[in-house]
């Protein structure tokens, strides 16, 4: 098959499209790579030497004044799939979807502003403010021929704020870390994610991190500080790194006892998965999302909560048998349902359907796909 993925480079989208078109890549099929934003060089190393990429620098369809935008992002997507005769166009943002593209298109909703909003503010998103944006979800969500979402609680949301039903829920996956991991002496504590966004709820860490006082253990945060659009928050009682690249994220994994998800928002979260493999402890707030992955192999707070946060991780740092116990179990979680392989094996499956079915005749493609 030959496979269009669409990416971009702000958040966790990259790393799960890098994973997926690796594995693709390794199955035999041909992958294009289409990014909104330019890659930088250390990010492109890391694709196999047979992944196309091509990049344009486009506003994403959540950013302001971003219509102008989205429509071009659109139609050049929609040209890539003619030009280069693609099977399956796979798009990891929504908008897109309405373009009339020549084959087949899936559409995965790793995130959405509507869910965002409730989650991590606590009421719906202003009508009038986001009016365009819902329009555009919707159409583009319509207009696929199959609709995946990371989680079935991100499904949940999608029905619950656009009215369209899942066609199917495809865990996003990782690749395995070379044998075990090595023991960890004391009790460092990590986690990773864009600081600026409320969503990851870095700010509920670092008032733990300020209650903990000089009881605290190590605590670091990685991820950058100020979003594309303006917004910054900058801790005050954490070590924060701002952005690091993906070997340096790695290292800092394979040296802490803890990893904390801290999300008020998660539609997956790709590090707590990483941080697993690396033989971390989890300490995840109970959002539906962490619950539907993790429930019985990690340590929950009631999201928000920086006191409940505080205890959990004096308890835990103080306890190496529990952590060693929290560590193993998150760790065969992980290698048992969130592996790489099984994505792709899941994505290619769906592929496979979608150029059998109707959606392959309505859009005039006659090809079947294959293994090569």
């Amino acid at each position: 098959m030959k496979i269009l993925l669409s990416t971009d480079t702000v958040g966790g989208v990259w790393d799960y499209t890098v994973t997926l078109a690796r594995e693709l890549d390794a199955a035999g099929h041909e992958v294009l790579v289409a990014v909104i934003g330019e890659p930088r060089d250390e990010r492109l190393a890391v694709l196999p030497a047979g992944v196309q990429v091509v990049w344009r620098q486009y506003r994403l369809e959540w950013m302001a004044d971003a219509a102008g935008d989205v429509e071009a992002a659109g139609e050049w997507l929609r040209g890539l799939a003619e030009v280069w005769s693609a099977d399956i166009v796979h798009l990891n943002q929504i908008a897109y979807a309405v373009h009339d593209f020549p084959a087949p298109v899936l559409v995965v909703v790793h995130s959405d502003v509507l869910s965002w909003w409730t989650h991590v503010l606590g009421v719906d998103a202003p009508a009038e403010e986001w009016k365009g944006y819902g329009e555009w979800m919707r159409a583009g969500m319509a207009a696929a021929d199959a609709l995946v979402t990371p989680t079935v609680y991100q499904a949940e949301m999608v029905t619950r704020h656009y009215g369209v039903p899942v066609t199917r829920v495809i865990h996003n996956g990782t690749h395995l870390t070379a044998g075990e991991p090595a023991p960890r002496e004391g009790s460092m504590v990590l986690s990773v994610g864009r600081v600026w966004d409320r969503g990851k709820g870095v700010d509920v860490l670092d008032e733990a991190a300020r209650l903990l006082g000089d009881d605290a253990p190590e605590i670091h945060v990685i991820g950058e500080p100020e979003a594309p659009h303006g917004e910054a928050y900058h801790p005050k009682y954490v070590t924060a790194h701002g952005r690091v690249e993906r070997a340096q994220v790695d290292d800092w994994m394979r040296r802490a006892a803890i990893y904390c998800a801290p999300s008020r928002y998660e539609p997956f979260g790709l590090a707590p998965l990483e941080a697993a493999l690396h033989g971390c402890a989890l300490v995840l707030s109970d959002i539906g999302t962490f619950r539907e992955l993790w429930d019985g192999c990690a340590e929950f707070f009631p999201p928000g909560d920086a006191e409940a946060l505080a205890r959990t991780l004096r308890a835990l740092a103080d306890d190496p048998a529990r952590r060693a116990r929290c560590a193993g179990a998150a760790r065969k979680r992980a290698e048992r349902r969130y592996t790489a392989t099984r994505m792709a094996a899941d994505y290619i499956e769906l592929y496979q359907q979608l150029l059998r079915g109707p959606a392959a005749r309505r859009r005039g493609v006659n090809r079947l796909a294959t293994s090569s």
